[in-house]
């Protein structure tokens, strides 16, 4: 049996943040476009192959904010140990050991877009559960908040995938992370 493939999808700052301090994403604004760019062309053609998204509680609940959910009938799998307002019937909530999780949507969906936010990255990093990473650097230097990568002392050498560059600014940097082992 082929096992799915988990693709941590996420944008961040030239300083590595995904956030600000608060959790803003503001600073995001200004990259998004009216017209359908090439980044967006990028960003669908990923979404279209996706089957599940999996995202952390503070990720849902900013979601939850935007004026309609961005995600229409795809399944969702939100980690949390609250009770959550439910945006859709294909929304799940989920608490438990990551590994088995991992495991558990490994085995239903081919693939699996980690969303975020740094928190469960960093957890689905340590666990070996992410197989690539297609990060979109946004060209500006927030100075400081919520930092995708932790420094938990553990070296990986990824394998380069793809480089795009974008008129907008933007690069996505693509990874295969399958291979990696973390070293100390």
């Amino acid at each position: 049996m082929t096992r799915g493939t988990v693709t941590l999808y996420i944008a961040a700052s030239l300083d590595g943040f995904i956030a600000t301090a608060d959790g803003g994403v503001e600073w995001l604004e200004a990259y998004a476009s009216d017209d359908e760019s090439e980044d967006d062309r990028s960003f669908e053609a990923f979404f279209t192959g996706i089957d599940c998204l999996v995202m952390g509680s503070r990720t849902y609940e900013q979601i939850l904010s935007f004026d309609e959910w961005p995600y229409g009938e795809k399944p969702t799998v939100v980690v949390t140990g609250r009770d959550l307002p439910l945006a859709t019937d294909r929304v799940e909530l989920v608490a438990g050991d990551l590994r088995e999780l991992g495991d558990g949507l490994e085995e239903r969906y081919d693939r699996i877009w980690l969303v975020g936010g740094a928190a469960l990255a960093q957890s689905f990093l340590r666990a070996g559960l992410v197989d690539e990473i297609r990060l979109t650097v946004v060209p500006v230097l927030l100075g400081g908040g919520i930092r995708l990568f932790a420094d938990d002392g553990a070296e990986r050498a990824l394998e380069t995938l793809e480089c795009t560059s974008f008129e907008s600014g933007l690069v996505e940097l693509r990874y295969d992370v399958s291979g990696c082992t973390p070293s100390v």
